[in-house]
């Protein structure tokens, strides 16, 4: 059967140098593979897509993660929502959440899955408690860092690679530690892969610096103390503030990010005793390998 004619979106820029916010969109209506094409087709030329104002359970938002790839189990099996093994909470309400390293293992720049062979393309955040104050995420874009380089740093940066393990990159000032691997079988799951430090796009074709936080321990092309300064003064241009975007949550906020353009910091949080205290915040997290239906018909 065709698809039901997709719902009327508002979209408008947000207020950054990057992303896009969608209104008047029910997600809780006909999800059809149209509609997804359509919102894909917004996060891939804006990097960040903001849905305000959703009301899903854990089967709603699983079903919409479902349509944009392959739901991808974390490694970290601790942070898994019982019954959807995909997800995972994100937030200081709950006992897990009384570690700090726990807590803000997020705080550091990061693309998700880049220590993976497969590398995630799409993450989502579901904010399903939100602070009075603080709790936001930070996102930059990583094609317009990789554009504003010199043609040379660019034909440097496309000539080189790096070794990714998960949590083994060193951290900038300010930066938290990785929310720790706990187990071997954990650490077994993911073991050191090779990425390159520019990407192309499948989808749009534009390049991009790639996975510049938290897993790259190596250049391959450098001595190991030049590699280091290497990927750090990478890092730093590209979180310069110009291609930063701060979110502030709004309760019912899915923010998805293309993972193949952006990387993301957390930011401190207190533990929260309560669901009701002011700085509450729980976030669901699903991330895809692969693309939605639609855009893999278009690859072939």
């Amino acid at each position: 059967m065709p698809d039901k004619p997709s719902q009327t979106l508002s979209v408008a820029p947000l207020e950054a140098p990057f992303g896009v916010r969608v209104g008047n969109l029910d997600l809780r209506g006909n999800i059809n593979e149209r509609l997804i094409e359509n919102l894909a087709d917004l996060l891939y030329r804006h990097r960040i897509l903001v849905i305000n104002n959703q009301s899903l359970d854990h089967a709603q938002y699983y079903h919409f993660g479902q349509q944009w790839g392959r739901l991808i189990r974390h490694v970290l099996d601790y942070l898994r929502v019982p019954g959807y093994p995909e997800m995972m909470a994100i937030g200081n309400t709950q006992e897990k959440d009384r570690d700090a390293a726990t807590r803000n293992g997020a705080v550091h720049w990061h693309t998700d899955g880049s220590y993976k062979i497969e590398p995630t393309t799409v993450t989502m955040l579901y904010a399903r408690v939100v602070p009075k104050l603080g709790g936001e995420t930070l996102f930059n874009d990583m094609v317009a860092a990789y554009q504003t380089l010199q043609p040379r740093q660019q034909r440097l940066a496309e000539s080189r690679t790096a070794k990714h393990f998960f949590g083994a990159a060193k951290l900038a000032p300010g930066e938290y530690p990785v929310t720790p691997i706990k187990t071997d079988k954990q650490a077994k799951a993911v073991p050191p892969v090779v990425k390159p430090l520019v990407m192309r796009h499948p989808i749009t074709g534009h390049k991009a610096l790639y996975g510049l936080g938290q897993s790259p321990f190596q250049v391959n092309e450098l001595p190991q103390a030049e590699g280091d300064t290497y990927l750090g003064e990478l890092k730093a241009h590209a979180t310069q503030p110009q291609f930063v975007y701060r979110h502030r949550y709004a309760l019912g906020d899915i923010v998805l990010f293309d993972c193949l353009s952006t990387m993301h910091s957390g930011t401190p949080i207190d533990f929260a005793q309560s669901t009701d205290a002011a700085n509450a915040r729980l976030l669901w997290r699903l991330s895809t390998e692969g693309f939605p239906t639609r855009i893999s018909r278009r690859l072939g």
